[in-house]
């Protein structure tokens, strides 16, 4: 893997859907975070922290005084089911190596950490062992808005019985357990520490063990930490739970193996293959289930352990994609339910914590994009109740929308996707969102049979895609717009965009010309489109597939270019000269050329946004190309989308129990096959050979649904063995 010079400490995550514990690739645990100071790393079992972390100490009595430190890796191994690290050389004088594998099991609140050390000498060696484990039992972000506050202290006891320590807040009935299958020869309750000097109030305890290995012996040792934020008693039983590990591990690799099965992707390009495969690895750790609230897909680690509004549907259309439709409804649920509680009035919420806290009401797309993702997961799945269930939240949301459109021009106001300070405005991503929401709920209201709003919305819905045409392209740019509104609108924010906008005199002399522009053409007062930020959501159009073929291929060209593209993908935005790329600014890139057949351009997007693979986290892409923010992002599986909707072309109807097959493959790929796309309750496989002049795609169809096979010239599909 290759190093990064921008993030010096490389983190890893051990994660189940009830515990994540998030260190360094070294072994340690160093205090890092900003949305709880100091207090994102170590072991979480949301809504609390558990742990700092642990360490171990190794003495080997045999050389002299010079081995006895607290152990650091040489090796980090990242595993889709678990974490290995190997301790040889930088333990020092000495002939014992050291091998940490840790694992999370699912459906416990807990995880396994195995330490086995290995004599690689023909002399026994005397050896002693101390694990160190900080407690900093806490609750998560933002808990005072619940009037839940950390206690003063932790406290701790030794169970002899158990061999386990058992601490707990001074305040709450928050506990975390920390205990061995093998007896310790010394144990110690206080105030000490390992390597590190973590944050927090919580206590240290630790355990000793002296032993001697003869020569090539191995010996292993097995502990288990778990908690709870419900009970001593549950604690404990949680605690006893993890001792059947072997079986809990292989039950873990099995359901990854699953998870690779379905949409399992074959390229020529195996580097290609392997890091789609980790994708779908990566999104799966960041699954979260917390009791009284729900199980769904949070936005990244280690900053954002919480469900998002945008995030998550952008993430949802990835899992929808690879078979995780499971987990894609769960945390639609999650956002609904959450906007229900804290909005009531339709919009959904931006975030919530783990804790039930609504930390943000939502950007005004947010709620628009909720509902056109509730719509692809019915197309992919035909579950009428779920619609069912959302449809009075939807149907509030919708006139949510129409009351943030304050001049009724289709457009609502407010911010967007980007955040920029001083652009709550009438933005394009939310133009076009909202304008595929009107359509989707058309669609639902024919479901229900109520036609008249079936029919008013779905003309709602042209309007506001014809309004999108009008005022948003700018056809001296050969771009969209980011916003429609007036000069005398963008001087008022223009110190916001100043210091929220790209950096430097450059954007600000673009801006003043912009205005100069506007206003010598008398459009001070009249609303007009601008680009004033460039940013990546001027896709969007492309995206949702609005922008009349004409129009998208001058743009699409136009994006494709220096000037938004950079060597890890899409920029941030077109207008910055630093070089920030994000995972979502590259997928929605990705997704938008491939709708419109451009696949040689989508390949070539994603594989610069691959690039970052493994610079910052073995086995994942940071938030942040090349090697920043957060290790492992939710929405980089929407890369998946334009694998499998464009690049393969499968477009499922289930509701009507179709299945529209218009393929678009790259010219890189000679061979390629898509196996187990789950399509309602069946699966599809797809298997494509390019040829001379006719490309051939055999369609292994375990669905029930008819394939409708739509004209994209000269190609040859076998369905079931049929031409």
């Amino acid at each position: 893997m290759q190093a990064s010079s921008n993030n010096p400490i490389r983190l890893y995550v051990c994660a189940s859907e009830e515990l994540k514990l998030i260190g360094s690739t070294d072994g340690s645990f160093p205090d890092m975070g900003h949305h709880i100071e100091k207090e994102m790393n170590g072991m979480w079992l949301h809504p609390i922290k558990l742990l700092d972390g642990f360490w171990l100490r190794l003495e080997d009595h045999s050389a002299g005084g010079r081995v006895n430190s607290w152990i650091r890796a040489d090796k980090f191994t990242n595993l889709p089911y678990g974490n290995l690290f190997n301790y040889d050389k930088g333990l020092g004088q000495t002939s014992i190596n050291i091998e940490q594998f840790q694992f999370a099991p699912d459906g416990i609140n807990g995880c396994v950490v195995i330490y086995k050390l290995f004599n690689r000498s023909a002399e026994q060696k005397d050896i002693s062992c101390e694990l160190l484990a900080r407690t900093d039992l806490r609750p998560t972000w933002l808990s005072e808005k619940l009037e839940i506050y950390d206690g003063d202290n932790d406290n701790a006891i030794f169970c002899e019985a158990d061999n386990l320590f058992l601490a707990k807040d001074s305040d709450n009935e928050w506990y975390a357990a920390v205990g061995c299958d093998t007896t310790p020869d010394n144990t110690k309750i206080g105030q000490f520490f390992a390597s590190e000097i973590t944050n927090g109030s919580g206590v240290s305890v630790s355990m000793t063990f002296s032993f001697s290995l003869d020569a090539w012996e191995t010996k292993e040792i097995v502990f288990y930490f778990a908690g709870s934020y419900k009970s001593r008693e549950e604690c404990l039983l949680q605690y006893h739970a993890l001792h059947n590990h072997e079986e809990h591990l292989e039950t873990k690799r099995r359901r990854y193996e699953k998870i690779r099965r379905m949409s399992e992707l074959s390229t020529s390009d195996s580097r290609f293959n392997e890091i789609y495969e980790w994708v779908k690895v990566n999104t799966d750790w960041l699954v979260l289930n917390v009791a009284d609230i729900g199980r769904g897909v949070t936005a990244g680690l280690p900053e954002y352990p919480y469900w998002f509004g945008c995030d998550g549907c952008y993430t949802v259309l990835g899992l929808i994609a690879t078979g995780r439709s499971d987990v894609a409804k769960q945390t639609l649920r999650i956002l609904r339910q959450a906007s229900e509680r804290h909005n009531k009035n339709g919009r959904i919420i931006h975030e919530v914590i783990a804790n039930g806290v609504v930390n943000h009401p939502g950007n005004t797309q947010e709620t628009a994009q909720f509902i056109g993702t509730v719509w692809e997961y019915f197309q992919w799945t035909g579950d009428i109740d779920f619609v069912e269930e959302c449809f009075p939240y939807i149907q509030k949301g919708i006139e949510w929308l129409s009351e943030m459109d304050s001049d009724n021009d289709g457009f609502p106001s407010g911010y967007g996707i980007m955040e920029v300070e001083g652009m709550d405005m009438e933005l394009v991503d939310t133009a076009v969102y909202t304008a595929v929401a009107y359509d989707v709920f058309g669609k639902i209201n024919a479901l229900m049979k109520n036609h008249e709003a079936a029919k008013e919305y779905r003309l709602k819905a042209i309007k506001v895609k014809d309004a999108i045409m009008q005022f948003f392209w700018l056809p001296e740019k050969g771009l969209f717009a980011d916003t429609v509104t007036t000069s005398e609108a963008v001087k008022k924010r223009i110190l916001s965009m100043y210091n929220w906008g790209p950096e430097g005199e450059p954007y600000r002399a673009y801006l003043k010309s912009e205005i100069n522009e506007k206003e010598s053409n008398g459009q001070c007062k009249v609303e007009s489109g601008w680009l004033l930020n460039a940013s990546w959501v001027i896709a969007t159009p492309m995206e949702m597939g609005i922008a009349p073929k004409e129009y998208a291929q001058i743009a699409l060209e136009n994006l494709h270019s220096e000037r938004f593209l950079g060597p890890y993908g899409a920029y941030l935005s077109g207008l910055d000269k630093r070089p920030r790329a994000m995972t979502i600014s590259s997928n929605v890139f990705a997704a938008a050329q491939a709708r419109y057949g451009y696949a040689d351009r989508a390949l070539d997007i994603l594989t610069r946004m691959f690039r970052a693979f493994g610079m910052a986290t073995p086995g994942s892409i940071s938030e942040m190309s090349p090697d920043y923010g957060c290790f492992a992002q939710g929405w980089t599986i929407y890369c998946a989308t334009t694998i499998v909707k464009y690049f393969f072309g499968i477009s499922p109807d289930v509701p009507n129990g179709k299945i529209y097959f218009s393929p678009c493959m790259p010219t890189a790929w000679d061979t390629a096959e898509i196996k187990n796309v789950a399509v309602g309750v069946g699966s599809l496989s797809v298997f494509f050979k390019r040829g001379s002049g006719v490309d051939t795609f055999k369609v292994e169809n375990k669905t029930g649904l008819e394939i409708i096979i739509e004209d994209k010239g000269p190609i040859r599909v076998h369905v079931d063995g049929d031409n």
